[in-house]
């Protein structure tokens, strides 16, 4: 055989072998993803400078069931929609998939749903009810569902303040400030009133509203970048079949949860 030819042959092996990889799978895809690292237990900063918690975990073992090289990146919430279009990062950890952010980005599938909350000082009257409501400042996150919730439904009754931080909003909840902050209830529980007993507790009932709290939490991409989508969505199903999806939760929630 020629030389030529045997080249030839071993070349189309070779495209052989690389069209019968999966399109998502990728090994060792370098994958950026941006995280709000004041948001516990959903992702926090421990005292070795590491990022951890919930999505924390759930982004490791996605990475480690697609074999993507991952690297988790702390920053603010109200630019990390800004990171992702400018290719700074490549997925949004925690974010409720709405119809309004499915124009800006494409979603993995959900992996949890988190109804809201408002909390207060223990020490409050204010029940959570609409009327209870009218006329008090309302603490949450900037740029945030929750945010746009408040404008958008409470607007009229309350004035809301924002903060780059729900650690931000809870400070001024302890100096009077603002008379209550509107966060996800399984953020809130387990950051504030399970750390620090007698000192805030939920008032009214946790409440969804498909508008604004979506279709569930997933993990966030730019439109066109389906390949990547699809690698999430195969590494979220692993991890709820081979059960380490429950342990999450019931390490970070205390509870299982479902996965939507």
């Amino acid at each position: 055989m020629k030389a030529s030819n045997c080249s030839l042959l071993l070349s189309t092996a070779a495209l052989v072998a690389a069209l019968a990889q999966p399109a998502h799978a990728q090994p060792q895809q370098k994958v950026v993803i941006g995280f709000d690292g004041s948001y516990p237990p959903f992702a926090s900063v421990g005292a070795d400078g590491e990022l951890k918690g919930f999505d924390v975990d759930i982004v490791k073992g996605v990475c480690s069931a697609e074999k993507l090289r991952c690297e988790l990146r702390n920053m603010p919430w109200d630019g990390i929609f800004t990171a992702l279009d400018t290719r700074k990062i490549d997925v949004i950890a925690t974010v409720a998939i709405t119809d309004e952010r499915k124009k800006r980005a494409a979603f993995s599938r959900p992996y949890l749903k988190s109804p809201w909350a408002y909390m207060t000082l223990a020490s409050s009257s204010i029940n959570g009810s609409g009327d209870a409501l009218t006329g008090k400042v309302i603490g949450t996150v900037a740029a945030s569902s929750l945010e746009r919730f408040l404008n958008g439904k409470m607007g009229s009754k309350v004035k809301v303040s924002t903060y780059d931080s729900m650690d931000a909003a809870v400070l001024d909840l302890d100096s009077g400030r603002v008379d209550a902050i509107l966060g996800e209830a399984t953020q809130i529980q387990p950051a504030y009133i399970q750390a620090k007993p007698g000192t805030y507790k939920i008032v009214g009932e946790p409440f969804t509203d498909p508008t604004y709290t979506g279709q569930g939490q997933g993990l966030a991409v730019r439109l066109d970048d389906k390949a990547l989508v699809k690698a999430i969505d195969s590494g979220i199903e692993a991890l709820i079949k081979n059960g380490s999806h429950a342990e999450f939760t019931k390490k970070w929630f205390g509870v299982e949860m479902p996965p939507q």
